[in-house]
């Protein structure tokens, strides 16, 4: 299989739900709201607008209205729910958004992005990559941002949006202000902002609404109180318009009105479903277990055939139902309306609800929808979500969603993962950055109910918790190697689908072991198996161990042009932010090491050792971090190279039987003492002012940019550095970098130069 078709395959096998990314439909009777129209206008020169406001504020519809008559600019919508709170899946929403002003346009995007722990930030520059070359005036529009709350979210929303190309623009609705991630971006200018007092009814807009559109007999005085009372609040005002056109005396109505939105939604919402006829309100009742639904999911989880009549009566009447497409496929309530049905349904029929969620998990799963089957299923009972984890997790762990599989996983208890074996070996190998600990009692409850269970499940579950005890590198050499060659033998005779992966496994053992011929001809049989680039880590991790083998077998030549090879490899198959891509970005390292190229090895092996740490002690991060000291040497910058050398001997001191790399260690360290005792010292320490400058100048940051971040112009910087030079002997910023690095004044969380 090509790495296209796999990654092809990958996004066949969890569809994402598309009304996400549709643009909602206007209903009729919205009212233009001109004076926010030019608002968003005014704002066009700011990279990122923030609309906030309560619920039922009318952020969604005025956004949407706006970009109705804005028909020069070119959108991309991505309608967010809490299951989005995950960089990975923020960013493949965007993505995909994105990829529909132009098909392929964020392609290296989506790749970069499938894959268990991707670097978002890789993906999201090369979004911005994409979007710098788009011809036209792009809006990205993020609604309901506000359940996104993850720091890692938020992070890597201010990365983008200080990087947004000039011809892009993104607009953002939420409840709530997304955090200080963006005071850097309100202190430079570059955030645009409309608040709930902003966005909120005026008496002429809601005039326009009550008297003007559902002809309520009121006067402007009426319509001031009404504003007054709701505060402007869009939805209760809307609320207040469909009551007050069926009931006598809408004038008293409004002076009954409470002033808080609370009381106004619990009051208007009572009467509102107290209006409808029986099979309206049960209806309205039993599909408020969704978030989005059509006709069909209808139909299906209510056992009817009357829900497309219903729906089209819903829209028609304007009861607070969203079409999310525009062909009114999908759909979704108002979110304060679904709340309230959602209470009303606990309350009048509590033995429906699990039942409602049971059938919608099933009805989503056999659609293809896994992760709203899932949703469903954690509502319904663990039982379900074990259930559908067991049925589901290589499909999910294929398509690079294993932190949608730990997420479901973490919500069972020993005893349900006791019922479901297979579930708890699967996250064995899923736990790539959580302590040993977890992982071990995954492996215990998995082993302890193997007698329980057929026998393909049976082997598969001693094949998963044996690699993974391999795979980590954390334990006796001797004991590794045993549980590696079991797995082999386990999937050579009863688990297939886990041959490639054990065979590299077996592999990096035996290379550790310092077995060069036994580790070549395992990676080798890996690669050579006839599916081997479907397990797309297995295969990944045993081409690149084959080119650290050739490093170290004195061919470095061969070696880097096969770890470009394997790193290439890994990003068009949607793995360059996994752990397993860490051994091809640190055999590159080590080839570039041995050709005399320090800085390309220096910044390929800290790659690979952001993409190999771990909380526990590994063979495969202390290795990386005794060549990337290395590479410091060679640099210059001893502090660093000290500090990883310490790093790694700690590690290695909580591992048996490791004496290739503790000879190693002991080579880096006599490198490091050869290296200081050469060193020169300055004949001027640099001025406090001077060594803040010279910290900045480690970094990729120009003289503008060290300027903006110490509040200085950039003449000064430009003196600064001048009289740096003098005094450090250099002519250069990297050898400037270099020469500090050797004398200490650079300290470890500097950055590359």
């Amino acid at each position: 299989m090509s790495a296209q078709a796999a990654v092809d395959s990958a996004r066949a096998e969890l569809p994402l739900l598309e009304a996400k990314l549709a643009l909602p439909r206007l209903r009729a009777g919205v009212i233009p709201r001109s004076r926010l129209f030019v608002a968003l206008d005014r704002l066009g020169d700011s990279e990122l607008t923030v609309i906030s406001g309560p619920a039922g504020s009318g952020k969604t519809v005025l956004v949407s209205s706006w970009l109705a008559v804005r028909t020069d600019l070119a959108k991309a919508w991505a309608t967010l729910d809490p299951s989005d709170d995950d960089p990975t899946r923020l960013w493949t929403y965007v993505s995909h958004a994105v990829d529909r002003l132009r098909p392929g346009l964020a392609r290296p995007a989506l790749a970069s992005l499938r894959t268990p722990k991707s670097n978002v930030e890789t993906a999201i520059d090369e979004l911005l990559n994409g979007l710098a070359g788009y011809d036209g005036r792009a809006i990205i529009v993020l609604d309901d941002l506000h359940h996104v709350t993850s720091e890692g979210c938020l992070r890597s929303l201010a990365y983008a949006v200080e990087r947004l190309p000039s011809s892009s623009r993104m607009i953002v609705t939420t409840r709530s202000d997304p955090g200080r991630r963006l005071s850097r971006l309100r202190a430079r200018g570059g955030l645009g902002e409309l608040r709930a007092k902003d966005i909120a009814f005026t008496s002429e807009e809601a005039h326009e609404l009550v008297v003007t559109r559902a002809g309520v007999p009121v006067t402007e005085e009426d319509i001031r109180i009404l504003v007054e009372r709701t505060e402007g609040w869009p939805a209760g005002i809307s609320l207040a318009a469909l009551w007050l056109v069926g009931i006598d005396e809408p004038r008293d109505g409004i002076r009954r009105f409470s002033a808080t939105h609370r009381h106004v939604a619990d009051y208007l919402a009572a009467e509102v479903l107290d209006t409808v006829d029986g099979e309206t309100r049960a209806f309205l009742l039993r599909t408020s277990i969704f978030d989005r639904f059509s006709a069909r999911t209808c139909d299906a989880v209510l056992g009817t055939a009357s829900s497309g009549r219903l729906l089209a009566g819903l829209e028609r009447s304007n009861l607070f139902l969203v079409a999310l497409d525009e062909q009114g496929d999908w759909y979704r309530y108002h979110h304060l309306f679904r709340e309230l049905l959602r209470l009303e349904l606990a309350d009048s029929a509590p033995e429906l609800v699990a039942e409602l969620h049971r059938r919608a998990a099933a009805w989503f799963h056999a659609s293809g929808l896994i992760e709203e089957a899932l949703a469903h299923a954690s509502a319904f009972g663990p039982d379900e979500v074990a259930g559908l984890l067991a049925a589901e997790h290589l499909n999910l762990m294929r398509a690079g969603k294993i932190d949608l599989f730990m997420r479901y996983l973490d919500m069972l208890s020993d005893e349900e993962l006791a019922r479901h074996p297979v579930v708890a070996a699967a996250g064995t190998s899923s736990l790539l950055r959580r302590p040993t600990a977890e992982r071990e009692r995954l492996a215990t409850i998995a082993e302890a109910h193997l007698g329980e269970l057929a026998d393909h499940d049976r082997r598969y579950v001693e094949a998963a918790v044996a690699m993974s005890r391999a795979a980590y590198l954390d334990q006796d050499l001797d004991v590794m190697l045993g549980h590696a060659a079991r797995t082999v033998d386990l999937a050579r005779s009863h688990v297939r689908e886990l041959l490639v992966p054990a065979l590299a496994v077996l592999a990096y053992v035996h290379y550790f072991g310092g077995d060069a011929t036994a580790a070549r001809a395992a990676a080798t049989e890996a690669i050579a198996q006839p599916d081997a680039s479907g397990p797309r880590h297995g295969f990944i991790y045993a081409r690149a161990l084959l080119a650290l083998l050739d490093c170290e077998a004195g061919h470095p030549h061969a070696a880097e042009s096969a770890a470009r090879e394997t790193v290439a490899e890994a990003r068009e198959l949607g793995l360059a932010g996994s752990w397993t891509a860490g051994i091809a970005h640190h055999a590159l390292g080590q080839a570039l090491l041995e050709l005399g190229r320090a800085q390309e090895a220096e910044r390929e092996l800290d790659r690979a050792e952001v993409l190999r740490r771990v909380p526990q002690p590994q063979l495969d991060h202390a290795h990386t971090l005794l060549v990337l000291a290395q590479a410091r040497i060679a640099r210059g910058r001893l502090t660093l190279a000290e500090t990883e050398l310490e790093a790694a001997r700690e590690q290695l001191d909580a591992i048996a039987h490791v004496s290739r790399l503790v000879r190693l260690a002991d080579e880096v360290e006599h490198q490091l003492e050869d290296a200081r005792a050469g060193s020169p010292k300055p004949v001027e320490p640099p001025t406090p002012a001077e060594l803040a400058v010279l910290r900045l100048l480690a970094t990729d940051l120009s003289q503008r940019e060290i300027g903006s971040e110490l509040f200085l112009s950039m003449n000064t910087i430009k003196t600064h550095t001048r009289h740096l030079y003098g005094k450090l002997g250099v002519r250069s910023r990297d050898e400037a970098v270099r020469r500090a690095s050797v004398l200490g004044l650079i300290g470890q969380g500097d950055s590359p130069g």
